[in-house]
This record gives C-alpha cells, sequence and structure tokens, in this order.
C-alpha cells in the first residue's frame, strides 16, 4: 500500500500529462453536474411548485397565528389584573395592610416633617455663657486699641470724630499693631480690623476654614434703645422693609414651649440673601433664640446653622451650611431707655472660593452699612410705634362717646342747660305787643314744654344708656380726644 502511494506520487510528479489528463475529466464532470443538476431541480420546481407555495403558506399562518395568540394573551393578562374586581382586591389588601401598621407609619411621618426641639434646642447654658461677652470686649478693647501709657484711643485705619487718639509718638497718631491681639481664656486671638462711628471691628482666622475670618463688633448707640434693637432684628416682616438684601424672610417653626413667653423665644428662620448676579442667592435655614435676662440687665441673641424638613434643598440657590452668631445688647439704664451698647460675634462660609482681597473689602464695607441701616431702622421703629400708638388712642376715643360726668348736685348739674332754656325760650318782640297776654301767656307755657322736653331729650342723648363705670373711663380720654 506504501509502495502504491509513493509510485502515484512520483507518477504525478515527472509524468505531467496525467495530471492534465484528470483535471479535464474532473471539470468535465462538474460541468455535466451543474447541467444536469439545474435542469433537474428546475424541473421539480415546476412540478412541485404548487406544493411548495402551500407549504409556505401554512408555515406563515402558523407564525402569524402564533403571534395573534400572544399577543390576545397578554391583554387578557393586563385586563385581568386592573379589572375592578382585582382593583377593589388590590385596595381592600393594602388597607388592611396600612391598617395594621398605623402606629409604625405616624411615627415615621412625624419623624420626617416635624422638627426635633428637645434635641435641637440651643441650650441655657449657651445663653448664660455669652452673658460676659462685653466683659471680654472691654478688656480686648483695653489691650488692643488702647495706649498703656497715656489710655487713649489707637489708630485702627482711619480716625474718627469725636475720639481723642494716643500722641505719645509725636503729632501722628500711633497705630493699633496687629501683633498686639489678645488671647482670650478660650484661646481665641482677636486682632484690629477697622472703626467707624460707633463702631470698633476685630477678626480672627477660623480654624479649618480655608483662610476665612470670624469678626467681632462692639458698639454704641446712644440713641436707640434697647427693646427696639431687639425688635428690629427679630421682626422678619419689618426687616423686610429696611433690608434690601434680604429677597425671602419668614420664621417656618417655633417652639412651642416659647410661643406665649415674652422674655425669651426660639424659632426657625427662612432667610434668602441676594447676591451679585455673578453668583447664585445665598440662603440660611438657622435656629435663632433670644432671650432677656433682666437680671443681668442683658439681652442674648443666639443663631446657628439648622436642618428643617420645611425648608428642602432648592436648585436656584445655594445653601450656606456654616454660620453662627451670637449679640449680646445691654442698655445704658433701662431696656426702654435710649442708649445701649453692644457686641456682636459671628461667622459664615459662603461656599465659594473668594480672593481674600475681596473678601476683606467686602467685610470693611458691608458689616458696617448693616450695622448702620440696622440703627436707622431702630430709630424709624420708635417712631413708627409712636405713630401707631397715638393713631390707636385716636381710634378708640373716636369709637367712644364722649360723656360728661354729673354731680350729685342737680343745680350745679343743669347750669349748663340753664342758659340753653333761656335762650330757647326768648322771643322776638315784634309780634308780642299784637297779641293778647292770655294768648301769650299759653304761647309761653308751651315754648317752656317744648324747651324742657329737648333739654330733657339732649341729656339722654349725651348720657346715653352707658353705666357710672363707663363714663368714669370715658372722661379720662376727655382730655386726650381735646388735645388730638
Amino acid at each position: 500500500m506504501h509502495c502504491l502511494h509513493v509510485s502515484n506520487a512520483l507518477a504525478r510528479r515527472y509524468n505531467p500529462n496525467l495530471i492534465h489528463a484528470r483535471n479535464n475529466t474532473s471539470k468535465s464532470f462538474e460541468a455535466i453536474g451543474r447541467k444536469w443538476g439545474g435542469r433537474w431541480v428546475r424541473l421539480w420546481l415546476r412540478e412541485q411548485s404548487h406544493e411548495v407555495a402551500k407549504s409556505c403558506a401554512r408555515q406563515f399562518e402558523c407564525i402569524v397565528a402564533q403571534r395573534i395568540r400572544r399577543t390576545l394573551q397578554i391583554f387578557h393578562l393586563y385586563t385581568k389584573i386592573w379589572d375592578e374586581v382585582a382593583l377593589k382586591s388590590f385596595v381592600n389588601i393594602w388597607r388592611r395592610r396600612l391598617g395594621q401598621n398605623t402606629r409604625k407609619y405616624l411615627f415615621g411621618a412625624a419623624g420626617v416633617s416635624a422638627y426635633n426641639w428637645d434635641r435641637e434646642r440651643i441650650p441655657d447654658n449657651e445663653l448664660h455663657r455669652y452673658s460676659k461677652e462685653l466683659t471680654d470686649i472691654y478688656q480686648l478693647r483695653e489691650n488692643t486699641v488702647t495706649c498703656a501709657k497715656c489710655h487713649l484711643r489707637l489708630v485702627i485705619d482711619v480716625t474718627q470724630s469725636g475720639v481723642k487718639y494716643c500722641q505719645c509718638h509725636g503729632a501722628k497718631p500711633a497705630l493699633a499693631s496687629v501683633q498686639n491681639g489678645l488671647i482670650l481664656s478660650n484661646g481665641d486671638q482677636w486682632q484690629p480690623f477697622i472703626e467707624r462711628q460707633d463702631m470698633i471691628m476685630w477678626r480672627k482666622e477660623e480654624p479649618e476654614s480655608g483662610g476665612l475670618y470670624a469678626y467681632k463688633v462692639y458698639g454704641s448707640f446712644p440713641d436707640v434703645s434697647a427693646e427696639d434693637f431687639l425688635h428690629v432684628q427679630v421682626d422678619v416682616e419689618y426687616r423686610k422693609e429696611w433690608d434690601p438684601t434680604a429677597r425671602h424672610l419668614e420664621v417656618i417653626d417655633t417652639d412651642p414651649s416659647t410661643e406665649s413667653c415674652l422674655d425669651h423665644r426660639s424659632e426657625i428662620v427662612y432667610w434668602e440673601m441676594i447676591w451679585p448676579r455673578l453668583f447664585a442667592n445665598r440662603d440660611y435655614v438657622f435656629q435663632r433664640r433670644w432671650l432677656i435676662d433682666k437680671e443681668e440687665g442683658l439681652i442674648v441673641i443666639v443663631s446657628r446653622t439648622s436642618d428643617h424638613p420645611k425648608a428642602p434643598l432648592r436648585p436656584d440657590t445655594h445653601r450656606v451650611s456654616t454660620y453662627w452668631s451670637y449679640m449680646v445688647i445691654k442698655p445704658y439704664t433701662e431696656f426702654d431707655q435710649p442708649g445701649i451698647e453692644f457686641g456682636l460675634t459671628y461667622f459664615d462660609d459662603p461656599g465659594v472660593n473668594i480672593p481674600s482681597a475681596v473678601t476683606t473689602w467686602v467685610a470693611m464695607s458691608g458689616v458696617p452699612d448693616f450695622l448702620c441701616r440696622m440703627r436707622k431702622a431702630t430709630l424709624d421703629y420708635q417712631s413708627r410705634k409712636s405713630n401707631d400708638a397715638k393713631s390707636a388712642m385716636v381710634n378708640i376715643v373716636e369709637n367712644q362717646p364722649i360723656v360728661l360726668e354729673t354731680c350729685s348736685d342737680s343745680s350745679v348739674s343743669d347750669v349748663g342747660y340753664v342758659s340753653e332754656v333761656k335762650e330757647n325760650t326768648e322771643t322776638p318782640k315784634e309780634k308780642g305787643d299784637e297779641e293778647p297776654k292770655s294768648e301769650r301767656s299759653d304761647k309761653k307755657e308751651r315754648r317752656a314744654e317744648n324747651t324742657e322736653d329737648k333739654a330733657e331729650d339732649k341729656r339722654e342723648s349725651v348720657m346715653g344708656p352707658t353705666p357710672d363705670e363707663e363714663r368714669g373711663f370715658l372722661h379720662y380720654f376727655l382730655p386726650s380726644r381735646l388735645f388730638t
């Protein structure tokens, strides 16, 4: 067998004629196969074309019927699911489930929609801790902006009228050195920043804030009262009038335990602040608690950021997440008398990287301007309050009848009416001479009776059905009405 294969290989190798013959033979067979095969296929298709068409039609009908049947099954399935009976049963099932877990759902909803005042309320010890704030400011002023030799003021940035500055270093006032910052008991180092009319400002770099500063302001306003200064800040409706940067401001929640209190209150405030056009507006959600401490003679206002379900995040504003401030107000004499001094310390992170030069310029111009607007608003609030009181007094007086208090002696009480009776009883003398005496006497009697009736009616209209207690109260308002 092996020899046969070798001989065939040698023959093919050395006998090309044999190779060509075999190739020609294979080609001829292929041509014959193509010729007779194509003819046979054509003959078969011609004879079986009807059966082939019927088979293709049956296959197509089978596929179409299957698709239609599946579509109808899906349609019946969905109609059965959303049938009225099925829908009622579905609602009843969920109703039973809700009925079984009603308490859990209610507690969960309350936890989402209510604010936990017991946990988030600013504690009392924090309010009382700030009662020493003005004492620390006195010490800070003495050590940073006061000369140790002459005990006069050092210049911070510009001089102010009415302030005596140190002249120990020649004719030019001495500048307050930046290195004179005082380290307070809590470890904070404050540096003198700027000075404006009736105000001094310090600042210190807040740790872990990226170079941002916290600011402390000391001010003394001799023309406003402590009560008005407080109300101007906590009255959100009035602040919308005097603060042009407040686009939206409202109290969204109040501590139920302080709603009826007049000397302290805790509330959640939403505040949207207008920023320049290149920036998005900043909005704040913060808790504010204020206290009037009559024993210490102080008013303390503390604010810090908080979260509340009634104030979710908005896509068109930037929520300030870090903000805190506290203010201590001390009156010169009484809370309702003009003259206060206050200390304000605050910090907020606007959430944008601004060059330090820009933030310094904003702080130098923005904070003093805001406090000046607040001062002017307090003065306007005082005049507005007095005008409202006067208008209320006028309305009370005008809505009440004037009642004269009668005396016990009837002769004295009727003195006012005697002259009127005499004026009404006087008759012209032109017709008196022409009439008989009897007629004139009858007319005089009738006139006297009419005059007495009129006087009695007038006395009743003036006195009215008011009891004696009301007559005394209204008589008290009589001088006020005459004065008005």
